[in-house]
Parts: structure tokens; C-alpha cells; sequence
């Protein structure tokens, strides 16, 4: 027995084709409506991260500093190292005053950017490291004699 051959129009392959493209820009990213200000958009998702619990605080203790730091970034106290580098570079001054004489010097020459860091935040921790080469005169002292 033959079974006979069907073939299908161009229409139900458009219908699907379109379809697709749609549910694709449908699933794309929405943008922020521009009567909202930046920090209500990150306080949501801040409220959204500790509500999913995808927050290494306890639910109450995230939303309280959420909530805390949407309240200082509305009243324009809420800074951050990025926001300004002069604040940053204050700060790390103020790490090294509790070093005296030439380690003061080599903690602000460090803080500055001098030397290498290595590690991360993320593995633990970062080391910064300064080598400073210094030669000092001989010591006075009794000559050696050289070997005979």
C-alpha cells in the first residue's frame, strides 16, 4: 500500500518561524523605566537577593541593610572607593599612620601602588608586597687581612 506524500504550504512554517522570533525579543532583558533613579532599581534587587535568600546574611539582617543603604544613597551619603578615588586614597593613608619611621614610608609607597599583589578576595586573600633594596656602608671596624 502507497501512502501518499503531503507537503506542507510556506504559511504554517512562517507561523512558526514567527513565533519563535517573537517569544525571542519577549525574552529579552527589559529596560529600567526612566522615572526610576538608579538606587530604587538596586535597592530591589538587593530586597529581591535577600527575599531568595541568595544573600550570606540572615533574610531580617539583609533586608534591614538594604532598606539602611537605600535610605543613605537617598539622602546622598552613600559613597563608595569608586565614587570618588580621593576617598580612597584618604583611607589607605590612614591604614599606614600606625607605622612608624621608614615603615610609614614604604606602607604609603606600597598603598600607592608600588610593588606586587598577589591572591585575590575571593581565594582568601591578597598580599601586597614591596622590596626595597638598601646598601649600607661597612662597618668601621678592624681592617680584614687578605688571605696569603
Amino acid at each position: 500500500m502507497k501512502h501518499p506524500i503531503r507537503t506542507l504550504g510556506l504559511a504554517p512554517l512562517t507561523a512558526v518561524l514567527s513565533l519563535a522570533l517573537m517569544g525571542g525579543a519577549a525574552q529579552a532583558a527589559p529596560k529600567a523605566p526612566s522615572n526610576v533613579d538608579s538606587a530604587q532599581l538596586k535597592y530591589e534587587r538587593e530586597k529581591a537577593d535577600c527575599t531568595m535568600g541568595r544573600s550570606s546574611q540572615p533574610r531580617s539582617v539583609c533586608l534591614k541593610e538594604a532598606g539602611a543603604a537605600y535610605a543613605e544613597a537617598r539622602r546622598g551619603r552613600l559613597t563608595s572607593p569608586g565614587d570618588d578615588a580621593s576617598i580612597y586614597a584618604a583611607n589607605a593613608a590612614k591604614r599606614c599612620e600606625v607605622q612608624k619611621g621608614d615603615m610609614r614610608d614604604l606602607c604609603l609607597r606600597r598603598v600607592a601602588g608600588e610593588g606586587t599583589v598577589s591572591g585575590s578576595v575571593a581565594k582568601g586573600g591578597k598580599l601586597e608586597e614591596l622590596s626595597v633594596i638598601t646598601t649600607e656602608p661597612p662597618a668601621a671596624g678592624p681592617a680584614k687581612q687578605p688571605p696569603k
